[in-house]
């Protein structure tokens, strides 16, 4: 070499790529991460979306349960698993008015099945009508468990969704809950 120039040397050379090795390894393992981390902050928020979209449904339907004043009780039943609601707020027959909407657990799927019947005044479907699960739309599905219940005494309905209990009681009760009397109008 003439005239104090310095050229690099290999051994230069191969420092720079290693450490250039090192440092884009370090930005990928990073980058990976945070696409990792918002993928499932994607899936949970989705998760999220349809619980509370589920639950708000629920609570229409409940709120929009029909009382029979002539049993003197809301046209509510269910138990292991199952929910049937007449109901003035249907979800997929809009235009009909009044329902039968019904709800079915599947454990092992650990999912929610959903029917909708307009004739809900059909002797058919009394407190002992369970469809078939072919019969009926998958509503959802998680990985986390989900339960029905409904206590008749108090007229609430508790959906259970990976242990976290949700209850909703219809608004057509009378005030404290109490059934309604009717006197004679005569004289």
């Amino acid at each position: 070499m003439t005239g104090g120039q310095r050229g690099i040397t290999l051994f230069e050379l191969l420092i720079a790529v290693v450490l250039l090795g090192m440092v884009s390894t370090m930005i990928y393992s990073v980058l990976n991460v945070g696409i990792s981390f918002s993928a499932r902050g994607g899936k949970h928020l989705e998760r999220l979306s349809r619980e509370k979209n589920l639950l708000s449904l629920l609570r229409r339907q409940v709120n929009g349960a029909w009382y029979d004043l002539r049993f003197g009780r809301v046209e509510i039943s269910g138990g292991d698993g199952v929910l049937r609601i007449v109901t003035r707020q249907p979800l997929l027959h809009r235009n009909v008015g009044s329902v039968l909407a019904v709800y079915r657990v599947n454990p092992s799927e650990q999912a929610l099945y959903y029917l909708e019947k307009k004739d809900y005044f059909n002797t058919d479907y009394g407190e002992q009508y369970l469809p078939e699960f072919s019969e009926m739309e998958k509503m959802y599905a998680s990985d986390r468990p989900v339960a029905l219940a409904y206590d008749p005494q108090q007229s609430r309905v508790t959906v259970t969704l990976g242990g976290e209990a949700f209850a909703f009681v219809p608004k057509c009760l009378p005030p404290g809950g109490a059934t309604p009397s009717f006197s004679g109008g005569g004289q």
